[in-house]
């Protein structure tokens, strides 16, 4: 893409301990990014004389800071606005990439709104890894229910103006916004290879720790079913303002067709009370089967499970009940 700016947007706080690592990795780019946005929330560490040492050295290195902290996901919305490029490829302070992401981000994305990769994590302090090797699957039924890691993407700057504003949603993270709005108009592509090497450790943003019943088995769907079933009256409430803010979101994004209004509709039928609205949900996890898990299926199987969604993934919250 000839003559097509790039930018990369970096937010950081507090990330002094790995942060000259992906920096390095950042500016040994095969295909160099045009600009660096690096936008700090009020780090109280080194990080902030770090950043200055680097810019100094490197004039695409732009630095900004919030007087006081803002938060990941504030922090990452307004960094993006900053950007002046035409792609904008986003990046956590603590992962190290792959010299060729841009590059093959670059070639792969053509007039796609987003571009993702996979992302392999480690640990350099004993927290627990798990790689998945299967190929995933971005159709917008599953996005719904998951979403595409933002370290892991380069993004048409076009992608921005078709999200709606955060404070008409609410809060839901940054990279929900994107792939959502990406998958809505059936926009993404897959780099189907490791770009990223994804830090793990216990004072990242979006650490959690290993949860066993989330292997596949008979022994696990029995447990997780069974949970779901005992606790659905207690997570009722948090599971429907957590995802109205999902529906106020597909509202916003306004985009057009058949699948759009049914995942709209699913996302406003969650957590919603009466037996009907529960069927009725049922009814369109059963019709998108085929593409709402992580890989597409098809299958007595597949059946079955699309069946039991509407309760076994009550489960999968559980952490939205207060601690």
């Amino acid at each position: 893409m000839q003559g097509k700016r790039v930018s990369i947007v970096m937010c950081t706080y507090n990330g002094e301990r790995f942060l000259k690592e992906q920096l390095d990795s950042l500016l040994g780019q095969t295909r160099p990014a045009d600009e660096i946005i690096i936008q700090d929330d009020h780090s109280t560490d080194g990080t902030w004389p770090l950043l200055q040492e680097y810019a100094t050295c490197c004039p695409q290195i732009k630095l900004f800071t919030n007087e006081a902290g803002s938060g990941v996901n504030n922090n990452f919305f307004s960094a993006l606005r900053r950007a002046t490029g035409d792609y904008i490829a986003i990046s956590d302070q603590d992962d190290i990439w792959e010299s060729t992401k841009i590059e093959k981000q670059m070639a792969a994305i053509g007039d796609r709104l987003l571009c993702t990769c996979r992302s392999k994590p480690f640990s350099t302090d004993g927290s627990a890894v798990n790689y998945d090797p299967r190929t995933p699957n971005y159709h917008l039924a599953r996005m719904l229910y998951s979403s595409i890691a933002g370290h892991t993407v380069l993004i048409d700057r076009r992608l921005l103006d078709m999200i709606p504003d955060q404070e008409t949603v609410g809060k839901i993270y940054y990279d929900v916004f994107l792939a959502l709005a990406a998958a809505a108009n059936d926009s993404v592509v897959l780099v189907n290879e490791v770009l990223v090497n994804q830090r793990r450790h216990e004072d990242a943003a979006t650490f959690t720790r290993a949860d066993s019943h989330r292997t596949p088995s008979v022994e696990n769907a029995f447990y997780t079913l069974s949970w779901s079933i005992r606790h659905y009256r207690e997570m009722q409430p948090y599971l429907f303002d957590y995802f109205q803010r999902r529906y106020r979101l597909m509202q916003g994004i306004k985009a057009e067709g058949e699948l759009y209004e049914d995942v709209t509709a699913m996302a406003g039928l969650e957590g919603k009370p009466g037996l009907g609205n529960l069927l009725r949900l049922c009814r369109y996890h059963l019709k998108y089967r085929h593409h709402l898990f992580y890989t597409e299926g098809k299958g007595a199987v597949n059946f079955l499970r699309a069946a039991l969604y509407c309760i076994m993934h009550v489960y999968f919250y559980r952490n939205l009940l207060p601690k």
